[in-house]
């Protein structure tokens, strides 16, 4: 991972209700308070307690090998969806999800129409995971790492665009090497 330059909170939440806003189905969101304030308010989950404090702020350049090891969602739908199985050490790491996705021909499912809408747009070129459209990155947590131990941070916002990257990784597609990133880090 390379550094490419600092940032902030107040840049990730501005970037991230300008790209919420650019959805088709978006609804429009009124920005009353703060960029930070108004994320807090309508993406919670977007924010982790610690963003306010001890946490340095950068935009990250990623490779395969750093994006393979980012933590993944685990949910209801990605269990149900076989995509997160939890059956050993690494199990939410983005390659091994990558793997169980192709080894269950999960992007030819229904419910994978916008990953596969997303693979489509990479594989073509139409996509690159920078500028607007780069992903957010923060520290993993204690029970992240406890299960994933060769985990190097959480991967916040880009799941949609990341398993499809991914995918592509792992099929040897060409794709682009590089993968920009915000990158929360906690300071101890």
């Amino acid at each position: 991972m390379h550094v490419a330059r600092p940032s902030s909170l107040e840049e990730y939440a501005s970037w991230y209700l300008q790209r919420e806003s650019r959805k088709a189905n978006a609804a429009a969101a009124q920005i009353r308070d703060s960029p930070v304030a108004t994320l807090r308010t309508l993406h919670a989950g977007k924010v982790r307690p610690w963003f306010d404090r001890a946490t340095r702020w950068q935009i990250v350049e990623m490779d395969p090998a750093d994006l393979g090891r980012l933590v993944f969602l685990e949910s209801p739908w990605t269990t149900c969806e076989q995509l997160v199985v939890p059956d050993g050490p690494n199990y939410r790491l983005l390659r091994r999800v990558a793997r169980n996705a192709i080894r269950g021909a999960y992007l030819s499912r229904p419910a994978a129409s916008r990953h596969q809408t997303y693979y489509d747009q990479l594989a073509a070129g139409r996509l690159k995971l920078s500028g607007a459209d780069r992903i957010a990155i923060c520290s993993a947590g204690a029970s992240e790492v406890s299960t994933n131990p060769e985990a190097g941070y959480y991967l916040l916002d880009g799941v949609g665009r990341c398993l499809p990257y991914m995918i592509l990784i792992a099929e040897r597609r060409p794709v682009p090497r590089l993968v920009e990133a915000f990158l929360a880090e906690r300071i101890p």
